[in-house]
């Protein structure tokens, strides 16, 4: 922690000592009656400053602040910290998060001034249609960038001073005239003239309860220099290309030689021509009608920045409150190609996301391998600001996505602190009734929703899911405790519909391989039978969940029968003469073992073997959505079947993840390709919800899993192709780390360095024997164990925490 950074550490906020309970809102005096379709229309953004003055030499100085929708603090011309796009997001209705910062080295006896410059972020949503029909500023609280803060100020002789926010604040006008999530910023040099007219004003501000930030903040992480710069003489402009996908800020200097305008566009691919294609970034449509900028309210929108250059000065552009995804910058202007390439300079993008620490490692002799794990993580934190989006084009926090993506997510970063953020998001939107929405927070998706506001239910599966990580993963029983009663209430809403009615409301496996498009829409296969299952599925997770804490004998009595009877319908209605449901896809053969839709272990294992057949049947594709596709690497993996997971990883031919990689992506793609016609709908090239796997590369390749009773597993697969396995996982109870390499075709070395007092249990299968072991202290209460393994066909029992 840094004097400039928020008074976390880690990501967990420090005790206070200064509050927000005298302040006001303020924001600068406008025209409070514009209309949404003035949004487009350029305008500078606040700056809002107080000065003041200290007699003293000062012992301690804390601000706490919150600036609507983002913010960026100076302190007598210095900018604090290093985080960008502040504040958290959530329902502003509800909940209000500001940060602290210990400001005392920029202050200084005598006269001082704090300035805070203020954007639009969510508070002040654009007016535009997303996916066509949603207007996320008709849902969000929205307002007018506005801020609160109050800073305390002790000096050495023990007086205080209380500099709060309110009308005695100067106004004035930056040097942003645009700027949107979704668009971009329109920005110039210009000195801002100040209009004497100009006054600052308290206003009511949003109605949430004012509460410290407790989850890391987000900043700028990996730099990223240009591979190639062309001249695209079909768009008239240079093409920048950073060789893979970016979430984050672009930034260049801009020769003092250049008066003008200069526009950047971004996307994510080329057309088979050369020039740039936004089919995949575009999010939707303006929503208005700018006829000064040419904007039609059905246009679509392209991520782009504008600047506008006045002074002959080098101007240094860099994005502060939006950020795009790219790999390709078109620099537009009205000069020669050639000329403008000599006005830019230091070229550069940084990814940008919330800064959660790393808890694993991984590495093997596959480049393969390596660029899958890889692209997991980074198309993961490229869609993680203070909440999990699933991709730069929609920015919504979709539960079906956290739920498909949670153990990957586990395995990569400390999600600690914002698993309880996003949770804390779900409750604040909880509908009157206790329905779950589809997004948290909520912008009006309820696709196949159960009833109003409320979402489909494997995107309500988020809810207890959150809760049950939070407490196996991190132990953090207190937590659910204190939500238990938002727990019970959404228990309560979905066993309030017959079966019957609620059996329809999901969109089944949603992504699989196997959907079609009927009516433009996406269908999943076996939508029907699958959503009926989600319903078992989603009440089985919480009679496991409320099997830990103390919920009344009639609910969970309850629960038992509809459980039961959820489940005997659903057998009655999808069940085949052969013990398979519905059509036999995948999804439904797998969405019947994860629902337990059987009666015995007979039944159980004559649904493994239909799946494994179905997957050998298609060529060794898995053809899951979302949901499927994460429930396989565990239950694959559970019965023994490894191999057919790894050879899926592997597979070269499409449908295949490898094919997502080959351009020098590292990203994923939001589909493996679904055809409609003679086009192929592919979505977004940054989205992460079919990044689940890499939760079977750590439990599996590396072989350290974190099971359920919160014990350490240590189960590798060794895979035969490989020559060696290196990694690691930061657990609760401590790091462990493990790793294996071949010795020859029949035996091989697996080293496992953990806490002494660690409590674990090896699973080695049944394809090798120990022929040699060694047990050697590490250092620091830590043992490594290593062990010489050859193959054989007999079983070899290991007890618990003992070779």
């Amino acid at each position: 922690m840094t004097a400039t950074d928020p008074l976390t550490i880690n990501g967990r906020i420090q005790p206070l000592r200064v509050s927000l309970g005298q302040a006001s809102w303020i924001t600068r005096l406008d025209n409070p009656l514009e209309k949404e379709t003035e949004f487009l229309n350029e305008r500078p953004n606040i700056i809002l400053e107080k000065e003041f003055d200290v007699s003293d030499e000062i012992e301690e100085a804390l601000i706490a602040i919150c600036g609507l929708g983002y913010y960026t603090l100076y302190v007598n011309g210095h900018r604090m910290g290093e985080s960008y796009l502040n504040n958290d997001v959530t329902n502003y209705d509800k909940t209000v998060y500001y940060d602290t910062y210990d400001i005392r080295n920029f202050l200084k006896k005598g006269s001082n001034k704090l300035s805070v410059e203020l954007a639009n972020g969510w508070y002040n949503a654009a007016p535009i249609t997303i996916l066509g029909k949603y207007n996320v500023r008709k849902q969000l609280a929205v307002g007018k960038p506005c801020l609160i803060s109050q800073l305390t100020i002790t000096t050495a002789a023990g007086e205080k001073y209380v500099i709060e926010s309110d009308s005695s604040w100067k106004s004035k006008p930056g040097n942003y005239l645009f700027n949107n999530l979704y668009i971009g910023e329109v920005v110039t040099d210009a000195d801002p003239v100040a209009d004497t007219k100009q006054k600052t004003v308290k206003i009511a501000g949003p109605s949430g309860d004012l509460t410290p930030s407790f989850i890391p903040k987000i900043k700028r992480q990996k730099q990223y220099l240009p591979a190639v710069v062309t001249h695209n003489f079909a768009h008239g402009g240079i093409l920048i290309d950073f060789g893979t996908i970016i979430s984050g800020h672009f930034l260049c200097d801009i020769s003092a030689d250049f008066l003008g305008q200069i526009t950047f566009l971004y996307a994510e691919e080329l057309n088979a021509d050369g020039t740039l294609s936004f089919d995949s970034s575009i999010s939707g449509t303006y929503g208005v009608t700018d006829e000064e900028h040419g904007i039609n309210a059905g246009d679509p929108i392209i991520q782009k920045d504008v600047i506008k250059k006045t002074e002959q000065e080098i101007y240094r552009f860099e994005n502060q409150y939006c950020y795009h995804s790219f790999r390709y910058v078109l620099v537009k202007s009205n000069l020669q190609t050639d000329v403008l390439e000599e006005l830019l300079s230091n070229v550069q993008a940084y990814s940008v996301h919330t800064d959660l620490a790393s808890v694993s490692r991984f590495h093997s002799s596959s480049d393969e391998l390596n660029r899958l794990w890889d692209a997991a993580r980074n198309t993961r934190l490229n869609n993680i600001h203070s909440y999990f989006e699933d991709c730069t084009r929609e920015r919504f926090g979709y539960g079906g996505d956290i739920v498909a993506l949670i153990d990957s997510h586990l395995y990569s970063n400390d999600m600690h602190t914002l698993l309880k953020k996003v949770f804390m998001d779900f409750v604040n939107d909880q509908t009157p009734a206790g329905g779950i929405p589809q997004t948290a927070p909520y912008v009006g998706i309820m696709t196949n929703g159960t009833s109003n506001g409320a979402g489909s239910l494997g995107w309500q599966l988020v809810f207890p899911v959150l809760a049950a990580r939070i407490e196996q993963y991190y132990q953090d029983t207190a937590f659910v405790q204190k939500h238990l009663s938002a727990l019970v209430k959404h228990l309560d809403y979905l066993l309030a519909f017959d079966f019957d009615y609620i059996r329809y409301c999901c969109l089944g496996d949603w992504g699989s391989v196997d959907a079609g498009i009927q009516n433009m829409r996406i269908v999943s296969p076996d939508q029907e039978f699958c959503s009926a299952s989600m319903y078992l599925i989603l009440l089985e997770e919480y009679k496991e969940l409320f099997a830990a804490h103390e919920v009344s004998e009639t609910l969970m009595e309850t629960l038992e029968l509809r459980i039961a009877e959820a489940r005997n319908a659903t057998i009655a209605l999808f069940r085949n003469a052969d013990g398979s449901f519905a059509s036999g896809t995948q999804s439904s053969t797998i969405f019947a073992l994860k629902g337990r839709l059987f009666r015995d272990v007979e039944e159980q294992r004559s649904l493994e073997a239909k799946l494994v057949q179905r997957i050998n049947d298609d060529a060794g594709i898995f053809r899951f959505g979302i949901f499927g596709m994460s429930w396989a690497y565990t239950v694959l993996s559970d019965i023994g079947e490894d191999d057919l997971i790894y050879n899926w990883l592997s597979r070269r031919q499409e449908p295949n993840y490898l094919s997502m990689l080959a351009n020098g992506n590292q990203t994923l793609s939001e589909y493996f390709p679904v055809k409609n016609g003679a086009n192929t709908v592919q979505g977004s090239l940054n989205h992460a919800m079919f990044s689940s796997y890499s939760a079977w590369m750590m439990e599996k390749l590396v072989g350290i899993s974190v099971k359920k009773d919160r014990s350490i597993q240590l189960a590798p697969y060794f895979a035969k192709d490989l020559t060696e396995i290196k990694g690691s996982l930061l657990t609760m109870q401590g790091e462990i780390e493990a790793q294996w390499e071949q010795l020859d075709d029949n035996a091989l070395m697996y080293s496992v360095t953990l806490p002494e007092s660690l409590d674990y249990d090896f699973r080695l299968g049944e394809t090798f024997q120990i022929i040699n072991k060694e047990i050697t202290t590490a250092g620091g209460d830590r043992l490594t164990i290593r062990l010489t393994l050859q193959a054989f066909d007999a079983v070899e029992a290991i007890g618990r925490g003992n070779v």
